[in-house]
C-alpha cells in the first residue's frame, strides 16, 4: 500500500470557501477517477489554513495510472486552471507514505479520552 499525503496552504479567510469549491468541484472528479480518499483533516493546530486529504494505492503503478486517467480529463484541467486564478492556494506540499509492519492500519472506532486510556 502507498498513501498520498497532499497538504495545502490556503489564502486567510479562504478555507471554508476552497473547501466548499473543492467538494463541489474536484471531490466528485477524484472519486471518479482515483476511488474514495481515505481522510480529509484540516488543520487544529500548527500552521493555520491548511487541510490534508490522503489517498491509498496499490503500489506506485496503481497511484500512477489513476493519477494520469484524472489528468486525462478536461474537467480536472479546467478545475486547476479555474482555482489557480482565484489565488487561494498558496502551498502545496505532497509526500508518499508506506505502512509500518507490524503495526495495524486504520481508524479504530473513537479515540480514548485520557479516563479511558490506559494507566501504566
Amino acid at each position: 500500500m502507498l498513501v498520498d499525503e497532499r497538504t495545502y496552504v490556503i489564502a486567510p479567510g479562504c478555507l471554508a470557501r476552497y473547501l466548499d469549491w473543492h467538494r463541489a468541484r474536484a471531490l466528485p472528479l477524484m472519486r471518479e477517477h482515483l476511488g474514495d480518499p481515505l481522510a480529509y483533516f484540516s488543520g487544529a493546530d500548527g500552521e493555520l489554513n491548511t487541510f490534508v486529504h490522503l489517498w491509498a494505492y496499490a503500489d506506485a503503478a496503481d497511484r500512477e495510472a489513476r493519477r494520469a486517467r484524472l489528468f486525462a480529463d478536461p474537467r480536472w484541467l479546467r478545475y486547476r486552471q479555474d482555482t489557480s486564478a482565484t489565488g487561494w492556494v498558496i502551498a502545496q506540499h505532497n509526500r508518499l507514505l508506506q505502512p509500518v509492519a507490524g503495526v495495524a492500519m486504520g481508524l479504530r472506532g473513537s479515540p480514548r479520552t485520557s479516563e479511558e486510556a490506559p494507566h501504566g
